[in-house]
């Protein structure tokens, strides 16, 4: 990707983010760790990417990088000695992953007085190997900076979110997904489903191969249409219908994220926030409305946060099936009295 093209990407997906840090780097303001956390497919290492070629470009115009000369084709190729690139060694950053960082971080830059660290998912840093970055950044030593990315910013420890900058980087607007994927040949109402769960085209493609989406939608509205019933049945369901469902963990989280969709849809229902046009589950509005009209706030709320608090469970080492099986016994005495 050129230059051009990131700087293309971000006016569209970031613009204000994107001018910041322009003055940002202007003025010489830039710090020594941030975390850019938000969505996939949000824009986070466009940025990281359009910064380091900002900052290393040999022809800097109008406060943007030509793309085209030597530094700038380094980096886009991840050949710049001094930017260092880290990403998941399969589900995890390991400890000696962060050695590597580390070492590199007590030497100085091969070619100028600057470098730069670049960390994808940083969410999937074991705890020791984000603890023994601490050091680093609460004792920043020369001219460094560094970039953990993340699309889950729940999972990051609270003691590097306090000593890092957060940059929040807030979903696309819901009609360019809508349109981007629809484009690509995706339904509209999967479309619909898909841009609450991201924004990046090629995990909405993966999330609908072999119809697995439509497949996990069908099976939670089953799963919810019991559990709001206080149907033991439910509970049956988390094992013979969700566990299978979601094998693998980038799975699970997006059941989970699917769950406490449902639930935000209701809200917006009782609390008539957004059209229907908004909702996640929007095939099923009209069950969702009748719902709501039987329900308080107090209670929606209360379910709602609890769906919320399932995926931090399963960060917590907590089992797939354990963290289902609580939610669904959590939600009956919410529902029970209403069914």
């Amino acid at each position: 990707m050129t230059a051009e093209t990131i700087a293309t990407t971000l006016a569209a997906k970031q613009p204000h983010l994107l001018a910041a840090f322009k003055h940002i780097i202007d003025q010489n303001h830039l710090a020594h760790a941030y975390l850019f956390a938000g969505m996939e497919g949000a824009g986070q290492p466009e940025l990281a990417t359009w910064i380091a070629q900002r900052l290393f470009c040999l022809h800097v115009t109008a406060g943007e990088p030509d793309g085209t000369c030597e530094e700038c084709v380094r980096i886009a190729t991840h050949q710049h000695p001094d930017i260092v690139m880290v990403a998941p060694d399969g589900q995890s950053i390991h400890v000696d992953q962060v050695r590597y960082l580390k070492s590199e971080f007590s030497k100085s830059a091969v070619e100028g007085n600057r470098k730069l660290f670049i960390i994808s998912d940083a969410e999937k840093m074991t705890a020791s190997a984000a603890n023994s970055l601490l050091k680093f950044i609460e004792e920043p030593s020369g001219n460094v900076t560094a970039f953990l990315l993340t699309t889950n910013r729940q999972l990051m420890l609270p003691t590097i979110i306090s000593r890092t900058q957060v940059i929040e980087f807030p979903p696309l607007p819901a009609p360019v997904l809508q349109q981007t994927f629809e484009a690509a040949g995706i339904s509209a109402q999967n479309a619909q489903t898909l841009r609450h769960l991201t924004n990046s085209l090629t995990q909405a493609q993966q999330l609908l191969t072999d119809d697995w989406l439509p497949t996990a939608v069908t099976q939670l509205w089953q799963w919810f249409q019991q559990a709001v019933k206080g149907d033991p049945r439910s509970f049956v369901a988390v094992q013979t219908r969700l566990v299978g469902l979601a094998k693998e963990r980038d799975q699970q989280l997006v059941v989970l994220d699917l769950i406490a969709a449902l639930f935000q849809d209701l809200l917006q229902l009782h609390f008539q926030v957004d059209a229907a046009s908004e909702l996640s589950f929007g095939q099923y509005q009209s069950q969702l409305t009748v719902l709501t009209t039987n329900l308080t706030a107090d209670q929606l709320v209360t379910a709602t946060e609890l769906a919320l608090t399932a995926k931090r469970q399963l960060a917590s080492n907590i089992s797939f099936q354990n963290v289902l099986e609580g939610l669904t016994l959590q939600l009956w005495p919410i529902f029970k009295t209403n069914a």
